[in-house]
């Protein structure tokens, strides 16, 4: 008799171990890792309005901490309409931060490059527009105060001699409640 509730107990406790190995929260080594701590002034809800224009809203974005913290999610909403995402995250195995865009009407950037000055993120794209020219997209994110985050995006066609701007947002956060 002792043989068949030892077997049992066994059954029991292998058939409710996978259960327990579920109920536990999985190893994250981004949480407590500045390196992906880093670009977090970016999370939240945020109205966005061009730099110097604070009564003209462009837009509205949600950025929020994804993959147990080792990624940041952003999801863009144009007052016109228009949308897009974009998946940002630390790649360990390069040493710098990427960002892959994806607009609504089908654009697609990978910023494959990236660098810390200061406090500011700046990314770097090479790209190539629809009728097949080279360009280059700088786009920078930079914390202004604990409440706005300002992004800058810069634009060359001319292998970075050159930058004009191509749009210079103040990400303002909502105010909750």
């Amino acid at each position: 008799m002792t043989g068949r509730w030892t077997i049992a107990a066994l059954a029991t406790f292998l058939g409710t171990a996978p259960l327990r190995a579920q109920q536990q929260a999985p190893p994250s080594p981004c949480a407590r890792d500045s390196l992906y701590r880093r670009f977090d002034f970016w999370i939240g809800e945020w109205d966005v309005t061009p730099a110097g224009h604070p009564e003209t809203v462009v837009g509205h974005s949600v950025v929020q901490r994804i993959a147990v913290g080792c990624g940041l999610l952003e999801n863009w909403t144009a007052s016109n309409g228009g949308e897009g995402k974009s998946l940002n995250g630390y790649n360990r195995s390069l040493g710098h931060w990427e960002q892959f865009w994806i607009g609504g009407g089908g654009a697609v950037t990978e910023y494959r490059q990236s660098i810390w000055i200061g406090d500011t993120l700046v990314y770097l794209a090479h790209s190539i527009t629809p009728q097949g020219a080279p360009f280059m997209q700088r786009l920078s994110f930079s914390p202004l105060d604990a409440n706005t985050v300002r992004q800058f995006e810069q634009i060359s066609t001319d292998e970075g001699l050159t930058w004009t701007v191509g749009y210079d947002f103040i990400y303002h956060r909502k105010k909750s409640g």
